[in-house]
């Protein structure tokens, strides 16, 4: 048997699985992510503990993945993980089935803090649950160290032990919405007699930095390279690798205003100039609203006027490699590279190819369109941080010197405002739902959950069980709701409506809502002024209240909805915490923010903003919402 000081995380196909690298490197503990098929007499070879990731598939189902059965005779602690708590229990004679009501987000759970891998934990806390499978029957010899009840009063199995083998139903990894979960890597750990080192993390983020580079000087040769930055600290720490080794008629920087940016170039380019990194700004406007893009045999655009949320990213992200080459061709660069600042939350949501044949796809990244890929197969995309999330990369650039303005920037999406617009080619009063409204507020109701519900006419992005939906939003009234009845409807309408509903929007706006109406909607001017001038009011505000540091984004989105009257629109505010972008917590009135605050903010952009008729405030957390609505 190995006594190798190393974890094998065999991947099947979750889309955490790079974060249960990360949650044990950062516990001094070296990882490697290999295939759910590897064979036992390697694990055992090489490493002394094994963890098994979550996966989009249902482990009771013939198709199912599983790992070499012979692994469960191996004397090497196992930790499975949502799924792979499944697998273990499926292997050794146990029951897995569906429910009629998922789990998709922060969920208490209770947990048995006798039992080693709990020491140290609380005996109730929080935890991310993404799943619709549960446990319903433990093989012989296991027990359950973890449980809660589901709102249909049933029970659910979130832990099981025998032994050195071990499943949580959750996911520990996911620190933001697990805070529990570090503790409980770090008893796994002590289970598995592995030692961790203080000074491998530290040793990790130096030979990171010379990693990278070297990567970067490699991959560019002697060949002209360039970067399109926007300030965020992706393609800031991207470029600011590169720049440390290669020559700075080699490195070509460019600002590109596409249309959709923030009222900040000048701040961007100047603090990227301080760090000694030539910059120069093309006005690109035109050229990316009188874009289009063939798909099969159709074509899409210009994209102006493209309501599609797919599409518009798919015509941004072509339009980046086309104007690249436009200036190649223009500064005769022929055989440059492009550097792009894409980070493992975008490889991963935009189509990261699992283990074992699976592919999950939450949506489409501007940098990860098809000639992009085209692009990197052909050795002409660099892509230095594509292993990396935001946290990490934020370490990383704080050891390169980057300024903590620069580091900490709020991030901001490369198809900017465009994204942020939701489109929409026809106005119209809207129906009422009905049956289906019906539904939501029946559970209200029942909740004790006092307010009057909406549904809006638009659907958005949202992703649950590793898996992409595209749904409707609820909206509530404006009441004096708790905190508690806000967390419950934010979480609990997703849950009991998970094919309807990915998202939930609380009016900030106190007149109450009587009528829906749609308003045509497209990346116009007029319609980029009206988000610009909510977003500049908003960052504003959080600046003279102090809060912007205590927010980690903040999306402002246009909605082609007006309320009561027709001709307007509205708008939502996003806030989150996150540390990862792979889950975040929305940001609610009163215990995260200042109701005053919030209500203040609304009533600024009502008042100034011309045709905006309603504010509302998005109450979801990821998942089963996204960060961004498109």
């Amino acid at each position: 048997m190995s006594k190798s000081n190393r974890i094998a995380i065999l991947d099947a196909g979750g889309q955490y699985v790079d974060l249960v690298k990360k949650a044990v490197v950062r516990l001094g503990i070296p990882a490697d992510v290999l295939p759910l098929s590897t064979k036992r007499s390697m694990l055992e070879a090489g490493y002394g503990a094994i963890i098994i990731s979550g996966s989009p598939a249902s482990s009771h189902v013939e198709t199912a993945p599983q790992p070499e059965l012979s692994i469960w005779d191996s004397g090497l602690p196992i930790l499975g993980i949502c799924y792979g708590m499944q697998s273990m229990v499926v292997a050794h004679g146990g029951s897995v089935s569906r429910n009629a009501i998922r789990e998709d987000g922060r969920v208490v759970t209770g947990v048995d803090t006798g039992h080693q891998l709990f020491q140290g934990t609380k005996p109730r806390f929080s935890a991310l649950f993404t799943h619709g499978d549960f446990v319903r029957s433990l093989p012989e010899g296991f027990s359950a160290i973890g449980q809660h009840k589901l709102s249909d009063g049933s029970q659910a199995i979130s832990a099981i032990a025998k032994g050195n083998k071990l499943g949580v139903q959750f996911h520990p990894e996911v620190f933001d919405d697990t805070p529990e979960g570090y503790v409980v890597f770090k008893n796994f750990i002590k289970i598995a007699h592995l030692t961790a080192d203080d000074k491998f993390r530290n040793r990790q983020l130096n030979n990171l930095i010379k990693a990278k580079t070297k990567l970067i000087k490699s991959q560019a040769a002697d060949k002209n390279v360039i970067a399109f930055v926007s300030g965020g600290v992706d393609s800031s720490v991207s470029i600011s690798l590169a720049s440390r080794v290669l020559d700075s008629n080699k490195l070509h920087a460019f600002f590109i205003d596409h249309g959709f940016m923030r009222d900040e170039d000048s701040s961007v380019i100047r603090s990227l100039t301080d760090q000694g990194i030539i910059v120069r700004q093309v006005n690109a406007a035109d050229y990316f609203a009188e874009a289009s893009i063939k798909i099969g045999d159709k074509r899409y655009g210009p994209l102006k006027r493209v309501v599609d949320p797919e599409i518009k990213r798919k015509i941004i992200g072509k339009c980046f490699i086309d104007f690249q080459n436009k200036l190649v061709a223009e500064l005769g660069l022929d055989g440059s590279l492009l550097l792009q600042g894409t980070n493992a939350a975008d490889r991963i949501e935009s189509g990261h190819s699992q283990g074992d044949g699976i592919t999950m796809t939450i949506k489409t990244h501007h940098n990860q369109v098809q000639e992009a890929r085209q692009m990197k197969e052909e050795g002409r995309l660099i892509e230095p941080l594509d292993d990396l999330f935001k946290d990490e990369i934020r370490e990383l650039g704080r050891a390169l010197g980057l300024p903590p303005e620069l580091v900490g920037r709020h991030p901001f999406p490369g198809p900017g405002l465009a994204i942020r617009i939701l489109a929409m080619n026809r106005s119209e009063k809207v129906k009422d739902e009905g049956r289906n409204l019906n539904k939501i507020q029946s559970y209200l109701n029942n909740n004790k959950i006092l307010t009057p519900a909406h549904l809006l006419p638009i659907r958005s992005v949202g992703v649950g069980g590793d898996e992409r939906s595209h749904l409707y939003a609820a909206a509530l009234d404006y009441g004096s709701l708790s905190i508690g009845e806000l967390e419950n409807a934010g979480s609990g309408i997703p849950a009991h409506f998970p094919e309807l509903v990915n998202r939930v929007v609380y009016s900030l706006s106190k007149e109450k809502i009587n009528s829906l109406y749609l308003s045509k909607t497209h990346l116009t001017e007029s319609e980029i002024d009206q988000l610009r001038q909510a977003d500049r009011i908003t960052f504003e505000e959080l600046r003279k209240s102090g809060l912007i540091n205590k927010i980690t984004q903040f999306p402002v989105v246009l909605l082609p909805v007006s309320i009561n009257s027709p001709g307007n629109r509205s708008i939502v505010l996003r806030p989150v915490k996150t540390t990862t972008f792979m889950t975040a917590q929305a940001m609610h009135p009163n215990r995260d923010l200042s109701e005053v605050f919030l209500h203040s903010l609304a009533q600024r952009i009502t008042k100034e903003v011309a045709g905006i008729s309603h504010v509302f405030l998005d109450i979801t957390n990821k998942p089963p919402g996204t960060i961004e609505w498109e």
